[in-house]
C-alpha cells in the first residue's frame, strides 16, 4: 500500500510539474534562442552567410537543363509562393551564359558546365556522402543556388528551401545560409494501416505523399490485408473501401513525382481475419475462425500468386513486404501434423521461401516482418538472404539487440519503431519519440538500411490520423539524422513550418498537455458499458495515474487546451483544419471524465435509491445525469463523423458510429430501467459460458477440450410468434434447432473492429419451432493452445400472447466429446451425456436488447 501511495504522490507531482513547465514555457518563450535553420530534417552542416535574398518581381528560377522532372521540381517553389498568396516566378532554362545573373534561384548539377561554375563561385563542395540524395544549398543577397548530383537531390534541396522561405508583409525572403546535406538512413518512410480503420480518399493519400516528401521521407508502405480489389477475387475488400488498381496506379504515379516509393505490405500468412471471415474464403484458413492462411494447401499459393501478381502491376517500387507477422495460428489446425513432423521453423521457412519466390516472379524483392523469426531463429538459416527483414519494436528501450541478430545472420534490416497512435484518442508521443530516436540510432549503428515508422489503425482506427503528422516528422528527423536528432529545435521547426507561423508556443503546449500520461486513457475505457465496474488503464510501463487523478487532470487541463487552441487560431496560416481535430480530442476527453464520474454516481444512487425515502428524487437525479451524458455525446457524434469524412472514404465509419450509438443506448436503457422502478439491472448477459467438464475435473490436471458437442431440450408453450437466438463462440460454433442447421460463428478475437462485429450473430429460429419443445444443438471447436471449446447462447421466444420465454446457456445443458451420428435429431437420448460446466469468461459481455436490435458486445 505504501508503494501505491508513493507512486500516486509521485504521479501527482509529475503532472503538476509538467503543467507548470508548460505554462512557464509559454510565459518565457521570448528568451528561447531559436535554432538555425528551421528545416526538418535538420541539415548535416549549416553555415550562416548573413544578409538575405528577397524574392521580388524580377526573381526567376533558372534550370541547367529543361527536363520534365526539373520543371516539376521548380514548380513546387511556385506552388509554395502561391499557397502563401505570393506571385509565381518565371521558370527558364540556362541559355549558355558564362554565369547566372543576380536575382535567380538556380537549380543544377555539378556535372554541368554552369553547375560547376556556380558551385565554385559559392565555394561549395559535393561531399562523398551526398550520393543520390544529398544537395548543396547556398543563399546570398545575389540569389540562391541548389546543386545536387541527381534529380532527387535537387528535389530535397528545394524541400529545404521551401521551409526556409519567410514572409514579411507581402514580401518573401530567405536569410543567407549555406547547407551541405545528406541522409544517414537510405530508406526513410512510414507504414500506414488502411486495413483496420481509416482508408484515405485519393486526395488525402496524395496529401500524405506531399507531407512525406516535404520532410525527405522516401517510402510509403500502405498496409494491405484485404484492401485491394482483385479482378479474380471480387469478394475481397468488398464494402470495406478497398483500393482499386486504377487508384493505386494513380497514387504510385503521383508519388514518383515526389520521389516517394510506394512499397506495399501485403499480408501473406497472418492477420487475414477480414479476408477469412468471408464465408467463401473461410476454407483458406488454418482452421475455422483462424486468422492465418493454411500453409498446407496448394490453393493458398495459387491465391497468393494471383493477388501478388495483380498488386505488383500497380506499383513501380522494387520491393514488396509479405508481412507474415504475429502468425500464432500455424500448426493449430490443418498444418498440425506437418508441424509435429517437421517442426514449426521448417514449416514457416518453407512458406516464406515459396512466397518470396512468388514475389520475385512478379519482379519485386521480398521483405518480411521479423518478429516470428526472432521467436524461431532457426529460420534464419533456412531462408534466402535476399529477403529484407523489417524489425519492429514499439517500446522505448536503452538498448536494442534484435537488429544485431538479423545483421549477424547476413540479412539487410529495416528498423521499425511506431508512433503509438492506436490505443486512445491522442498519440503517446512521450514513449514513441524515445522509441523512434533510440531504435533509429541503434539500427543505423548496426548498418540497417532504413527506418520505417509504423502507424496502426487497431480497433477501427478511431484516432484521427491527421494528428499522426507530428510523429511522422520526428521519424523524418531521426531517419536523416540518426546519430544526433534534437527534439527542442525540431519542435520549433515543425510547428513553425506545419502551421505557418513563428508563434508556436500555444500549439506546442496543446500537444504537450494532450500527450501527458495524466490525460491518457484507452478506447476500451471510453466505450465500456457505464454500469460495469471501471477498468483501470494498464500502460506498458504500468505508470498510468489512478482514475481519480486522471479525471482531475483532464478537467483541469482540457479547458486550458481549448483556450490555447482558440488563441492560436489567429496565428496559424496553414493546416488550420487540424485545430478542429485537436479541439475534438479535448472535448472528447472532457466527455470521458464526465462519463466516468456520472457512472460512478449513478451506480451509487442505484444502490441507495430503492431504500431511500426520497425515491422519486433519486430517480429524477439519475435520469438527469444520464440525459446530460447522452446530450453531450450526441453533439460529439456528428462532429466526429464530419472530421472522418473530411479525409477518408466512408467505409469503416459505421463501426465507430455504432460505438457512439451503443454508448447512448446504454444510458437510455438505464433511464428506462429507473423509470420502470428498476434501480439496478445487471448489465452483463444472463447466459453463461459453458464447457465440457473435463476442463475442471477434480483429482487431475485440467485438460484442454478442443471439440465439444452441446445439447439442450427447451419446453415451450404453444403459439410461438418469433424466436431469436444470439450465439457467441471463441473460435467456431455451429448451431442447429430441431435438426435444422441455423448458422455458425467462426471469427476469432482480433485487432480488427470489422471482424469483431462478426463474432456475435443473431438468428431467427421461429420457423424451426413446430412443437411443444425445441432441441438446440451446437458443435464447438477451440484451436488455441490454452482455451477449450465453449459457447454462450442467449435467446428470447415471443409467444402469441406477447409474453417472452428466455433461453440461456447454463449447467443444465448436456455435453459430450463423442456425440454419435444422430445427436442432432430431436428424438436422440442424451441422458448419458455430462452436464456442461459454467466457467468465468475473461471479458465481460453486455446483455443484448432485442427490442432495439442491439446485440451483445464483448468488452475488454
Amino acid at each position: 500500500m505504501n508503494g501505491i501511495l508513493k507512486s500516486s504522490r509521485w504521479l501527482r507531482a509529475s503532472v503538476v510539474l509538467a503543467i507548470v513547465l508548460t505554462l512557464a514555457g509559454i510565459a518565457g518563450a521570448q528568451t528561447v534562442i531559436e535554432p538555425t535553420p528551421r528545416v526538418i530534417p535538420r541539415p548535416q552542416r549549416v553555415e550562416s552567410r548573413g544578409g538575405e535574398f528577397v524574392l521580388g518581381a524580377a526573381s526567376r528560377i533558372v534550370l541547367d537543363r529543361a527536363s520534365e522532372r526539373s520543371r516539376t521540381t521548380a514548380g513546387l517553389i511556385n506552388e509554395e509562393l502561391v499557397r502563401r498568396r505570393g506571385a509565381a516566378l518565371r521558370v527558364e532554362q540556362w541559355k549558355g551564359d558564362s554565369t547566372i545573373s543576380d536575382g535567380a534561384i538556380f537549380i543544377g548539377s555539378p556535372v554541368s558546365a554552369i553547375g560547376r561554375k556556380v558551385l565554385q563561385e559559392r565555394q561549395g563542395t559535393m561531399r562523398p556522402g551526398m550520393g543520390d540524395e544529398g544537395y548543396f544549398l547556398d543563399v546570398s543577397q545575389r540569389g540562391i543556388a541548389i546543386i545536387a548530383q541527381s534529380d532527387r537531390g535537387q528535389f530535397y534541396g528545394v524541400m529545404s528551401l521551401l521551409q526556409l522561405i519567410r514572409q514579411r508583409g507581402e514580401e518573401f525572403f530567405v536569410r543567407g545560409i549555406a547547407i551541405d546535406d545528406f541522409p544517414q538512413h537510405a530508406m526513410r518512410g512510414i507504414s500506414d494501416d488502411i486495413s483496420r480503420g481509416q482508408v484515405s480518399t485519393l486526395e488525402n493519400f496524395k496529401s500524405i505523399i506531399r507531407f512525406l516528401a516535404r520532410y525527405k521521407l522516401n517510402t510509403y508502405s500502405p498496409y494491405i490485408e484485404d484492401m485491394f480489389t482483385s479482378s479474380k477475387h471480387s469478394l475481397i475488400g468488398k464494402g470495406r473501401g478497398a483500393l482499386t488498381p486504377n487508384e493505386l496506379k494513380e497514387l504510385d504515379a503521383y508519388a514518383k513525382n515526389y520521389f516517394v516509393d510506394i512499397v506495399p505490405i501485403f499480408q501473406t500468412l497472418g492477420h487475414c481475419e477480414n479476408l477469412l471471415s468471408i464465408p467463401e474464403y473461410a476454407g483458406y484458413a488454418e482452421y475455422p475462425g483462424g486468422r492465418t492462411l493454411n500453409v498446407s494447401d496448394e490453393k493458398t499459393y495459387t491465391f497468393l500468386d494471383e493477388m501478388i501478381g495483380e498488386l505488383c502491376t500497380c506499383f513501380s517500387a522494387s520491393s514488396l513486404n509479405m508481412g507474415a507477422d504475429e502468425t500464432r495460428d500455424v500448426g493449430l489446425g490443418a498444418s498440425k501434423d506437418r508441424v509435429v513432423t517437421l517442426g514449426l521453423p521448417a514449416v514457416l521457412a518453407e512458406h516464406y521461401r515459396r512466397v518470396a519466390k512468388i514475389i520475385r516472379k512478379h519482379g519485386k524483392k521480398p521483405m518480411i516482418y521479423g518478429d516470428i523469426l526472432l521467436k524461431n531463429p532457426e529460420i534464419l538459416s533456412m531462408i534466402p538472404k535476399d529477403i529484407t527483414i523489417v524489425d519492429w519494436n514499439y517500446d522505448p528501450q536503452y538498448q536494442y539487440e534484435s537488429q544485431k541478430i538479423f545483421r549477424k545472420a547476413g540479412f539487410q534490416v529495416v528498423v521499425s519503431p511506431a508512433i503509438r497512435n492506436y490505443r486512445g484518442p491522442f498519440l503517446d508521443h512521450l514513449n514513441s519519440f524515445e522509441n523512434i530516436e533510440r531504435f533509429g540510432r541503434a539500427g543505423y549503428e548496426d548498418k540497417s538500411i532504413g527506418l520505417l515508422i509504423s502507424s496502426w489503425n487497431d480497433y477501427g482506427g478511431e484516432e484521427l490520423r491527421e494528428l499522426n503528422y507530428y510523429g511522422y516528422a520526428w521519424g523524418a528527423e531521426c531517419a536523416w539524422n540518426a546519430t544526433n536528432p534534437e527534439v527542442v529545435s525540431f519542435n520549433k521547426s515543425f510547428f513553425t513550418d506545419f502551421f505557418g507561423t513563428d508563434r508556436t508556443e500555444p500549439i506546442q503546449s496543446v500537444y504537450t498537455i494532450l500527450a501527458s500520461p495524466a490525460n491518457y486513457y484507452t478506447w476500451y475505457e471510453l466505450w465500456r458499458h457505464p454500469m460495469l465496474p471501471f477498468m483501470p488503464t494498464v500502460t506498458p510501463k504500468n505508470h498510468s495515474p489512478v482514475i481519480m487523478e486522471r479525471l482531475q487532470s483532464i478537467k483541469s487541463t482540457m479547458p486550458l487546451v481549448l483556450s490555447l487552441i482558440r488563441d492560436f487560431e489567429g496565428s496559424a496560416t496553414l493546416h488550420k483544419e487540424q485545430l478542429s481535430c485537436l479541439s475534438f480530442v479535448a472535448r472528447l476527453n472532457l466527455w470521458f471524465a464526465k462519463k466516468v464520474e456520472t457512472e460512478e454516481t449513478v451506480r451509487a444512487l442505484s444502490t441507495w435509491g430503492p431504500h431511500s425515502s426520497q425515491r422519486d428524487s433519486v430517480k429524477s437525479a439519475i435520469v438527469s445525469l444520464c440525459t446530460g451524458v447522452i446530450d453531450d455525446l450526441s453533439v460529439l457524434r456528428p462532429e466526429f463523423e464530419s472530421l472522418w469524412n473530411r479525409t477518408n472514404k466512408p467505409e469503416g465509419l459505421e463501426y465507430l458510429l455504432l460505438r457512439y450509438d451503443r454508448q447512448m443506448a446504454f444510458w437510455k436503457e438505464k433511464i428506462d430501467e429507473v423509470n420502470r422502478g428498476e434501480f439496478w439491472v445487471n448489465p452483463e448477459i444472463e447466459s453463461s459460458w459453458i464447457y465440457h467438464p473435463d476442463i475442471v475435473k477434480e483429482g487431475k490436471k485440467a485438460v484442454q477440450v478442443q471439440h465439444a458437442y452441446f445439447r439442450k431440450v427447451v419446453h415451450l408453450p404453444t403459439g410461438v410468434r418469433s424466436a431469436k437466438l444470439q450465439l457467441i463462440g471463441d473460435t467456431y460454433v455451429r448451431l442447429s434447432v430441431n435438426g435444422h442447421e441455423v448458422g455458425d460463428v467462426f471469427v476469432r478475437r482480433s485487432n480488427s473492429l470489422s471482424a469483431e462485429h462478426k463474432r456475435i450473430k443473431l438468428f431467427e429460429v421461429g420457423p424451426f419451432l413446430d412443437g411443444p419443445s425445441a432441441v438446440i444443438t451446437a458443435e464447438a471447436s477451440e484451436y488455441s493452445t490454452t482455451g477449450s471449446a465453449g459457447l454462450n447462447l442467449y435467446g428470447e421466444v415471443q409467444l402469441n400472447d406477447g409474453s417472452f420465454v428466455t433461453i440461456t446457456s447454463d449447467s443444465t445443458w448436456h455435453v459430450t466429446t463423442a456425440p454419435g451420428s444422430s445427436w442432432k435429431d430431436p428424438s436422440f437420448d442424451d441422458s448419458r451425456w455430462d452436464h456442461a460446466v459454467v466457467k468465468q469468461y475473461p471479458y465481460p459481455v453486455d446483455r443484448p436488447d432485442f427490442k432495439t436490435n442491439r446485440l451483445s458486445w464483448i468488452e475488454q
